[in-house]
């Protein structure tokens, strides 16, 4: 049913009795709704969706650290674990919320950008204080390794993540994948502060970090590439009813 139409129908209610022609519309009209109605299952509350989105974070990131061996969680003293592992669960709070705000249209404000400032804020921050170290010795071949892994933790993070978006109604995929980039950029993350043993800062800042601005880079990306193509698919599909 075009726009046109629907006009059409709006127009021969207000001036009348309806003329066939509109009652036809109406009838094609009550036929493309009716027909395509579905029972859908309610999403969960939101509470519930955010520990969905953390508890993916927790098992991906302290599960693949294990996995590759805890060397980092050893080189920490008990001052330095209880600063970083607490910051990174609380900003894998916040992204979590903002992923599970993104899965129904009246979720609330918005808060993918409010993650990524307070993880390139809060995360330097503690870092900052608690290491020390900036030489640029080996800084490269040292980092590449540990971006790489990071990142390798990040994909499938993603897709789990994506996967569970799409239980939802997205209408902003670029802002859901800033959301979900976050998040997954905070798992591979949290794996390297459970893996990497290496605890110059200049190593943690750029490298480890490196990992959650790439994510939220790419996953940004990806989603307004999907928004795009969602877009023009629409449009088409305008134009063929008209």
């Amino acid at each position: 049913m075009t726009p046109d139409e629907v006009d059409n129908v709006f127009g021969e209610l207000t001036a009348g009795p309806l003329t066939p022609d509109a009652s036809g519309a109406v009838r094609r009209a009550r036929s493309a709704i009716l027909n395509d109605l579905r029972p859908v299952r309610p999403l969960p509350s939101s509470w519930i969706l955010t520990l969905l989105f953390a508890g993916t974070f927790a098992a991906l990131a302290a599960g693949s650290g294990a996995l590759l061996g805890p060397h980092g969680f050893y080189a920490l003293n008990g001052l330095e674990r209880a600063a970083i592992y607490p910051t990174l669960i609380a900003l894998a709070l916040v992204a979590a919320m903002a992923c599970s705000r993104q899965m129904r249209p009246a979720g609330g404000a918005r808060r993918g950008g409010v993650a990524l400032l307070l993880v390139l804020a809060c995360f330097p921050a503690v870092a900052s204080a608690l290491f020390r170290g900036y030489s640029t010795v080996d800084f490269v071949p040292g980092g590449i390794p540990c971006l790489r892994a990071g990142l390798l933790v990040a994909l499938p993070t993603a897709i789990l993540v994506t996967w569970i978006l799409r239980r939802g109604f997205v209408l902003d995929w670029s802002a859901a994948g800033l959301a979900g980039g976050i998040l997954s950029g905070l798992t591979g993350l949290g794996m390297l502060e459970v893996h990497c043993p290496n605890l110059e800062a200049i190593h943690i800042l750029l490298w480890h970090l490196g990992v959650v601005a790439f994510s939220a880079a790419l996953g940004c990306a990806v989603g307004w590439i999907v928004d795009i193509v969602g877009w023009r698919s629409r449009a088409r599909t305008s134009r063929g009813a008209a």
